[in-house]
């Protein structure tokens, strides 16, 4: 007879091990001696659609995870709808075989979006421990997406669902304070209950290397972003900084390595050609591969955090930043609240909607390498002392001991 405590965690918008905040949880998990599964999509690759196919979970690095097929929405209320019907569907059916194959202590869910309370009740009902992992601000993105009076009307209905999320916990993790605050204030959570869990870089993942000049291009100096592509993060406005760079004020000694994926980069490509940027600009996807991210960090003398004001942005922690940091490069970012709690004195933050101040704050940067090297200094100290995941790691722990307490007292009632 084993003692050992069984989680299962369950995210619709993202995959393991890709989302780093998902994996680094069930690995910290796993490392304290729980048994882990995770429900999650699968990706669009051959082996991993034989997997789904076969309805058999997958084993990586001592976790097992149950996938199931989605297409992403891109744009569009019925498509929204269309995927997240579609998900739930799949997420109530394999959380059943989870339980039936047996049965979990804790289940977690991450949200966007907010609609597995039913599934989250049901297990309640069943004596597990209920974690919501706050990961975004569900109504503020459904607002970012969707205008007009079907928009508000969806925020309405998001704000009841974000609502009967949070109540159906028995503790919230939230990534930074401002989410903490409105879990308790919005959300009507006993403080008690919400635990900050912040998006902390894991060092050994993120060392520093030999810069690569090549990837340069032949330039002077190269510019790096990473991260999602979504409409809330900023690229296009990044593009428009780009433009206002090399063609009003001239400089061609500077290039761009825009990393990553997602609901806009079509829409980017498509810019890049339009004005002429492709010989500055290049948009090599998703790097996955741990040592090829290092190499365009390490030799990036500039990171780009572009993200623009928002209802959803202002209160975020965006997981880049960290990075950024974590592999000792100074930040150029908008002056958002929580940007500026992580980075602190290792970003240069300028006005929000002010394009053309980014571009100046990227070149004022770049011509200073004192300046960037105290701040990358500055940057990486504070990870290491302060904002790694190995700083955030006893937080997820304790929020689990919380559930597990909470989950018993509910049982004896």
């Amino acid at each position: 007879m084993t003692n050992r405590k069984r989680a299962l965690i369950v995210e619709e918008n993202s995959y393991v091990p890709v989302d780093i905040r998902v994996w680094y949880e069930a690995m910290a998990l796993r490392d304290a001696g729980w048994d882990v599964a995770v429900i999650c999509p699968f990706i669009d690759s051959p082996g991993k659609q034989q997997a789904a196919r076969t309805k058999e979970p997958e084993t990586i690095d001592g976790v097992q995870v149950y996938r199931f097929p989605l297409t992403f929405a891109e744009q569009g209320m019925l498509h929204y709808l269309s995927e997240y019907m579609r998900a739930f569907v799949s997420i109530a059916r394999l959380t059943r075989r989870v339980w039936r194959d047996g049965r979990f202590d804790v289940i977690q869910f991450c949200n966007p979006p907010d609609i597995f309370f039913p599934i989250a009740l049901t297990f309640r009902l069943r004596g597990a421990g209920v974690v919501f992992d706050h990961h975004d601000l569900f109504p503020e993105m459904v607002l970012s997406r969707f205008g007009g009076l079907g928009g508000r009307l969806l925020y309405g209905i998001a704000r009841l669902t974000e609502r009967l999320t949070f109540r159906c916990a028995h503790v919230v993790m939230s990534t930074n304070q401002s989410y903490r605050r409105i879990a308790i204030e919005r959300g009507r959570i006993s403080p008690e209950r919400v635990v900050v869990v912040r998006n902390g870089p894991q060092l050994d993942r993120l060392v520093p290397i030999e810069p690569d000049p090549a990837l340069k291009r032949g330039m002077r100096y190269m510019a790096c972003y990473v991260g999602v592509m979504g409409y809330q993060d900023g690229v296009l406005e990044m593009l428009d900084s780009i433009r206002h760079i090399v063609q009003t004020l001239g400089r061609r000694d500077v290039f761009f390595a825009l990393l990553g994926d997602g609901a806009i980069r079509e829409q980017a490509l498509a810019k890049i050609t339009a004005w002429g940027l492709e010989e500055v600009v290049d948009m090599p996807g998703m790097v996955r591969d741990d040592q090829r991210l290092r190499r365009y960090l390490s030799t990036a003398d500039v990171c780009l955090a572009p993200e623009p004001l928002s209802p959803l942005n202002a209160h975020s922690t965006f997981i880049k930043v960290g990075e950024y940091m974590a592999m000792g490069k100074p930040v150029v970012a908008y002056d958002l609240t929580e940007t500026r709690y992580t980075a602190q004195e290792a970003a240069v933050y300028v006005t929000p909607g002010d394009v053309q101040g980014f571009g100046q704050a990227v070149l004022d940067l770049l011509e200073d390498p004192e300046r960037r090297k105290q701040m990358g200094e500055l940057g990486r100290q504070r990870v290491l002392s302060e904002l790694s995941w190995k700083h955030q790691e006893p937080q997820l722990l304790r929020a689990y001991a919380l559930a597990l307490g909470q989950s018993a007292e509910s049982a004896e009632q």
